[in-house]
C-alpha cells in the first residue's frame, strides 16, 4: 500500500518529467508545415509539391504551406531549408538538379545534399523528351540525325541550363550521333520551349509535361523520351533506346527532405504518411498526367539513392567532357 508521502513523491516525479521531456515528444504536427520548392510556381516540381502536400496535410491534420523560393540554380530554396530548425516544420521538395546534379556541375555549392539533410521519401521519377519545332522537316530521331549532318555547322540545340540534365542529354546525343550542334543554354524550360517553337534552336531535351502541351497544340514534335520505358501519357512516342541511342538516358526524380538533426519519430511519421498517400490511385493518375511516374522510396533507401545519383551524374558529366562551373 502506497503511503500519502510516497504518492506525493511519485506525483511530483511524474510532473517533473513532463516538464523535462524534449519539445519533440509533443504531438506532431501542432502547426502548419512549410514545404519549400526551390523553383517557381507553375513548374512541375511545384505541381507535384501541391498535389502531395494537399493530401499529406489531410493525413497529418495540419496545412502544408507551399513556399516557392526560386533562383541561383535552386541554391536559395535549398539553403533556406538547410538553415531552418530541425523540428519537422520546414521541409524541402528536392529534385535531381538540386540534390544530385548541382554537386557535379559546380565546383562548390553552399550545401551538402548528403550530410546536411535527412531524406524522408522519394515521390516520383520524371524524364525528358527530345523535341523539335513543328516546322522542322523531321519526324523521328533518325531523320533528325540526317538533317543535322546535312546542315553541319548551322544547327543548335537548347537546354534549360548549363550543367543541367537537359544539356548532358544533348551533349551525349551529339557524341553518339556524330553531329555537332552548338549548345545554347537557357535559364529554365520556359524560354527554351519558346525558342524551340520559334525555330531559333533545332532541338532540345525538355520536361515532358511542358513539351506535350505544345505538341498537342501542333507547335512541337516529340521524337523520343529519355526514360527506359514509354510514357503512359504519350504512348506513341518511342524511347531513345528504341531510336538507337540508349545511352541518352536523362531521368530525374522528386523527393522530400528535412534538415539534418530532425528527430527520428518525426521522420518516421512523415515517411509513413507519404507512403500511404503515394498509393492513392487518384494521386497516381494525376501525377502520370503531369508526365511524372509515382515511385515511392522510404528514407533510408532514398538516402543511398541520392548518393548513387550524384555518382551517376558525375560519370555522365565526365563522359561528355563537362567542366564544373565556379
Amino acid at each position: 500500500m502506497i503511503t500519502n508521502c510516497r504518492r506525493y513523491a511519485l506525483a511530483s516525479l511524474i510532473a517533473l518529467s513532463a516538464f523535462t521531456q524534449p519539445a519533440q515528444s509533443a504531438a506532431y504536427p501542432e502547426r502548419p508545415i512549410e514545404l519549400v520548392v526551390p523553383g517557381p510556381a507553375g513548374g512541375t516540381p511545384d505541381a507535384v509539391a501541391r498535389m502531395v502536400g494537399e493530401r499529406l496535410g489531410d493525413r497529418l491534420g495540419q496545412q502544408i504551406v507551399i513556399s516557392n523560393r526560386a533562383g541561383a540554380s535552386g541554391f536559395i530554396g535549398v539553403q533556406a531549408v538547410e538553415r531552418s530548425a530541425p523540428d519537422g516544420y520546414t521541409l524541402l521538395m528536392g529534385f535531381a538538379q538540386t540534390m544530385a546534379v548541382n554537386p557535379v556541375t559546380y565546383k562548390k555549392i553552399p550545401y551538402d545534399p548528403v550530410h546536411d539533410f535527412a531524406p524522408i521519401a522519394r515521390l516520383a521519377d520524371f524524364e525528358l523528351v527530345m523535341a523539335v519545332p513543328a516546322s522542322l522537316p523531321v519526324n523521328n530521331v533518325a531523320e533528325l540525325v540526317q538533317w543535322l549532318k546535312k546542315h553541319k555547322g548551322q544547327a543548335s540545340f537548347g537546354s534549360f541550363g548549363a550543367g543541367s540534365p537537359s544539356q548532358f542529354a544533348g551533349e551525349t546525343f551529339g557524341k553518339l550521333s556524330g553531329t555537332d550542334a552548338v549548345h545554347i543554354p537557357y535559364k529554365g524550360s520556359a524560354p527554351l520551349v519558346t525558342d524551340l517553337v520559334g525555330g531559333q534552336v533545332q532541338y532540345g531535351f525538355v520536361v515532358l509535361q511542358v513539351a506535350q502541351q505544345l505538341a498537342h497544340a501542333g507547335k512541337l514534335k516529340l521524337l523520343a523520351v529519355t526514360g527506359k520505358e514509354r510514357q503512359p501519357s504519350e504512348p506513341d512516342v518511342p524511347t531513345m533506346a528504341e531510336s538507337g541511342y540508349g545511352e541518352v538516358e536523362a531521368t530525374g526524380w522528386y523527393g522530400i527532405y528535412a534538415p539534418k538533426g530532425t528527430p527520428e519519430p518525426v521522420l518516421e511519421r512523415l515517411e509513413s504518411e507519404i507512403g500511404h498517400i503515394m498509393n492513392d490511385q487518384d494521386l497516381r493518375k494525376k501525377l502520370l498526367g503531369q508526365g511524372v511516374r509515382p515511385a515511392f522510396m522510404g528514407g533510408e533507401a532514398f538516402g543511398a539513392y541520392t548518393r548513387d545519383e550524384i555518382e551517376r551524374w558525375r560519370a555522365i558529366a565526365a563522359k561528355t567532357g563537362f567542366t564544373a562551373q565556379e
